[in-house]
């Protein structure tokens, strides 16, 4: 595939009639309506190149280009103007535009224009290389976020709260921030804090004395100890009981400890990482986690967004998992094809990062020669109908409306569809969001063969 390309526009059918013949020319094509839609498009999916209408309701598309090139200035835009003057052109190119084209135009000349563009983006497209950071690997604005965050907190002792949907790699930025800071060669002990009773977590965190729990024939050491001089992890530490936390609040608090039956603290030197898949603040307002607990924690929060919010991080994170997986298995190098690319992209990994690592791991064993095929790749989500398209993906409901354009274009979305979906019509009626039945009625209508 050409590229990447997001067309801005108001007016909805010059945006419908841009989105499918730059399709049909072989780009991945987004969509949208202003520049608030767009600015939303732009964290989550991979651009190479933003085609924008000037005047817009809202921002314009001049403040819409000054956010690109302040946040993605590897992206190239165009504006659209039906406007144009000397004045408009010599203040987009002066804000960063590549260049500029007059309404009305034809596809044919804008097309002029992106192939140059196209031809010498950089390597890996869409933006750019990937980025990594100790074991994460991605491009997407929010995954870079996650990158300086990381960087920044690794090397101070700040306790850190890292929140995120399982399998967003909630392990893998703690592990990273172990082994970026001074702590690196200490241990990393984990815990996972989620259905432990109390008096059992208490004694694994804390540890006890002697006699001090039935059939302690000895002391002994709790976590916290075992992590001194290094970092302390706990999964899940919302699921702590409530009277448990005030104990690891003191840890954070005054790095002291107590075991059960001890008469005296003991002091540690631990750095404590926490994770949670729960929304904290709501933990706080239910009454299971204490408000001063979570406001310790805190000052070192890492957010981490779902795989669907940050999709660009697909096409790198596939390459990363087939290529680790290639090389456990003494393989060789596999290829990811563009339609089994196409289908991965399409999916909106309800697993995240972790299903994905699945999913490709999966299609090795499949995998009878060099490349990844979609047979390799599906079914994804166990075959439980979890492929429908996500919202900002090319002609799906959410952005067409089939009843409301003319005869030629609806002809060309639904041809355009079922050449993305490889002539299944059952998968093409559900990018289009309509029934199978009625599809079958349109393709006799415009005598598109299969119908």
């Amino acid at each position: 595939m050409p590229g990447s390309i997001l067309v801005v526009d108001d007016e909805p059918l010059k945006r419908i009639t841009l989105q499918i013949e730059l399709a049909e020319n072989g780009y991945q094509v987004y969509e949208a309506a202003d520049a608030a839609a767009a600015r939303r498009i732009l964290d989550t999916c991979p651009i190479d190149v933003v085609v924008s209408d000037v005047r817009m309701p809202g921002l314009s598309g001049l403040d819409l280009l000054t956010h690109i090139k302040q946040t993605r200035p590897a992206v190239e835009v165009i504006l659209m103007t039906a406007y144009a003057t000397i004045d408009t052109a010599v203040l987009a190119i002066k804000r960063g535009a590549h260049d500029y084209i007059t309404k009305p135009f034809t596809t044919q000349e804008l097309l002029a224009k992106l192939e140059p563009l196209m031809a010498r983006r950089p390597a890996g497209g869409a933006g750019g290389p990937p980025d990594t950071c100790g074991r994460l690997v991605g491009r997407s604005p929010a995954l870079r976020r996650v990158f300086q965050q990381v960087r920044t907190l690794a090397p101070t002792n700040r306790p850190v709260l890292i929140v995120g949907e399982r399998g967003t790699g909630r392990d893998a930025v703690a592990e990273t921030l172990h082994e970026l800071s001074p702590r690196g060669a200490k241990p990393l002990v984990r815990f996972g804090c989620a259905d432990v009773a109390a008096a059992v977590l208490e004694n694994e965190l804390f540890g006890y004395e002697k006699g001090a729990v039935p059939g302690a024939a000895r002391p002994r050491a709790g976590r916290c100890e075992l992590a001194d001089g290094g970092t302390l992890l706990l999964d899940d530490f919302e699921r702590i009981p409530l009277e448990v936390q005030p104990r690891l609040l003191r840890l954070l608090s005054h790095g002291a400890i107590e075991r059960r039956g001890a008469a005296t603290p003991i002091e540690l030197d631990v750095r404590v990482i926490c994770t949670t898949a729960a929304d904290p603040a709501r933990a706080v307002a239910d009454g299971r986690l204490r408000a001063e607990l979570l406001d310790r924690l805190s000052g070192g929060r890492i957010d981490l967004l779902p795989l669907r919010e940050r999709r660009d991080d697909v096409p790198i994170l596939a390459q990363h998992f087939l290529s680790r997986h290639a090389r456990r298995v003494d393989a060789g190098h596999v290829n990811l094809s563009g339609a089994a690319l196409d289908e991965l992209l399409r999916y909106h990994w309800p697993g995240n990062v972790r299903e994905l690592e699945h999913v490709l791991e999966r299609a090795l064993a499949f995998c009878d020669g060099p490349e990844i095929r979609p047979e390799h790749v599906l079914p994804l989500g166990g075959g439980r109908g979890e492929t429908a398209p996500p919202p900002l993906e090319p002609l799906t409901a959410a952005t067409l409306d089939l009843h409301e354009t003319v005869a030629d274009l609806e002809r060309r979305m639904i041809v355009l569809a079922l050449r993305q979906c490889g002539n299944n019509q059952a998968r093409a009626a559900q990018r289009l969001g309509i029934p199978r039945t009625t599809l079958r009625d349109k393709m006799a209508k415009y005598n598109i063969p299969g119908g």
